[in-house]
């Protein structure tokens, strides 16, 4: 079976050659039945204008953000992520048990992180998350631990690795196999929560990561999301390809629709 006759599916191909242990287990970014609706970042109006302005993280990645907000009537709507923040609580408490001091320093512990929510309490991890946000993009593009920590414990797309992270490994000459590629395309596997959210994306009718933003013509992002391809998939192709391959895919489209 192709990897485009399984939409979403994960097989390896010839330009794939080997993946980590914790790749092949799906051992992070899974999906999960047991976590709570909230409202993302970008979606709550009273926050969102805190992060008009600059790179912020907040700004940058509104879109995959859980807002720090508990229960409030807006429209009509009650909007509460007290549930999800009660939820991602208790999978850090899980991590530090096994973890250790394995964390960025703003996650660090209970003296950095003592409680799930709060309106006030800076230690509440809701209150972590919005200090987080209100940084300055590139310090989670140069602090790992610090990435790996906010989308764990703060987005809708759990631990999210990159190809070189997941110990995904490519046959010479393809773009996947490029070490700057490596640090920055998002592997194929085990990232399954950040897959269906960039999915929903591509296949919006509008937006930055929409397919209608594949604008060269002989470009795969664009024929081949007219046979409904997942976009995971695509990406996979396009990781396997050569190099020297701008035709089918261009870095522009990948570095686009294949990254974080």
């Amino acid at each position: 079976m192709t990897p485009q006759a399984a939409v979403g599916g994960g097989l390896l191909g010839a330009g794939a050659i080997g993946v980590g242990s914790a790749y092949l287990a799906g051992a992070f970014g899974g999906l999960d039945p047991s976590e709570p609706a909230r409202v993302l970042l970008y979606k709550d109006s009273t926050l969102i204008s805190d992060y008009e302005t600059g790179s912020l993280i907040g700004k940058e990645y509104g879109n995959y953000l859980v807002s720090p907000i508990g229960s409030r009537e807006e429209g009509g709507v009650t909007i509460n992520n007290r549930d999800w923040w009660e939820w991602s609580y208790k999978r850090w408490q899980e991590d530090s048990g096994k973890r250790g001091d394995d964390f960025s320093d703003a996650f660090k512990g209970s003296d950095k992180v003592s409680k799930a929510f709060s309106n006030d309490t800076s230690k509440a991890l809701n209150k972590v998350c919005e200090a987080v946000y209100k940084q300055e993009k590139s310090k989670i593009t140069s602090t790992a631990k610090l990435k790996r920590d906010l989308f764990k414990y703060c987005s809708i797309l759990g631990e999210v690795k990159t190809i070189s992270e997941a110990g995904e490994v490519y046959n010479d000459n393809t773009k996947g196999k490029d070490d700057a590629n490596s640090k920055k395309f998002i592997a194929v596997e085990g990232n399954d929560k950040f897959w269906k959210v960039r999915n929903d994306e591509f296949y919006a009718a509008e937006g930055d990561k929409s397919k209608s933003q594949a604008k060269t013509p002989s470009s795969k992002f664009k024929s081949d999301s007219e046979k409904n391809l997942n976009v995971k998939d695509i990406c996979w192709e396009a990781y396997k390809s050569l190099k020297s391959d701008s035709t089918n895919y261009p870095d522009t489209e990948i570095n686009k629709f294949c990254v974080l």
